[in-house]
């Protein structure tokens, strides 16, 4: 991810392209803030980016971006698929295949349970994150609606790679989190993966200096946390493992930013200055 922190504390905003000195704008890239000219534009449907931004979003080259921005607009599936949908459909078709496959033969050997993996069953790790509650579809419809509201986000601000890196690094963390603190529970869920979501999401904030917005996003988060002690079936380790997973994923994967230059100050003309 590159350029997320908001420049409005450095001084003041530019207002000429950040790739061209000479030329005034009043455009910003709607993902990282930054003035750019209309040579660099990209038009998506979700509004005008930089070139730095859309090669993040896409995985492709800055340069042309005008033909990039054609091509972008041109293909269905850059413009309205996501990596976050295809994990929702993985979750809702495995949770189809709990209820056809009898004596609860998904959980028994997809769940995490640290015995089996350590005699060679790693699958486990990640396997249990697209399960869930074999009784309980409020268990999967939860998770997929909290994947849904900040997958996407997360994934247009992170690149689609990226965000795929933490999800499912969230869920390992939220194994790890089940072996160091219950390790005598088995789990299921995608919960550790939500909650690294969460994590991240509360990291990007922090990046762009959205203090206010992170507190009262924590504080969100703390009441849920305290009305899930309430169910004894809610792992609370797997969470914490996700949350942490999901934090240290984010800072590692997000590259220093450095901080823009100041637009250069143009010589005064000689009638500035009562020349002629």
């Amino acid at each position: 991810m590159e350029n997320f922190p908001n420049y409005a504390g450095y001084g003041q905003t530019p207002t000429v392209c950040v790739n061209h000195p000479n030329r005034v704008s009043y455009a910003q890239c709607k993902r990282c803030n930054r003035t750019v000219c209309g040579e660099c534009q990209v038009n998506l449907d979700v509004g005008m980016v930089c070139p730095d931004c859309y090669r993040e979003l896409t995985g492709g080259s800055s340069k042309g971006s005008k033909a990039q921005g054609s091509k972008a607009r041109g293909s269905f599936l850059a413009r309205h698929w996501h990596i976050t949908y295809t994990l929702i459909l993985i979750n809702v078709a495995m949770y189809g295949l709990q209820q056809i496959i009898p004596n609860e033969w998904m959980i028994r050997h997809g769940s995490f349970w640290w015995p089996y993996v350590q005699h060679g069953e790693y699958y486990r790790i990640i396997s249990y994150g697209f399960l869930h509650m074999q009784h309980d579809p409020m268990h999967l419809v939860w998770n997929m609606i909290n994947l849904f509201i900040f997958g996407v986000s997360l994934e247009r601000m992170m690149g689609r790679w990226k965000f795929l890196v933490v999800y499912l690094g969230s869920i390992a963390f939220g194994a790890l989190g089940v072996y160091v603190l219950a390790p005598s529970t088995s789990v299921a869920g995608a919960s550790g993966g939500v909650y690294g979501l969460y994590g991240a999401f509360f990291v990007i904030l922090l990046l762009r200096r959205q203090k206010d917005t992170a507190r009262l996003f924590m504080l969100l988060i703390g009441i849920g946390v305290v009305q899930s002690f309430f169910n004894p079936y809610i792992s609370h380790a797997g969470h914490a493992g996700g949350f942490v997973g999901g934090v240290l994923l984010t800072l590692l994967i997000v590259p220093l930013v450095d901080k823009p230059e100041p637009p250069q100050q143009q010589s005064p003309q000689p009638w500035q200055n009562g020349r002629y």
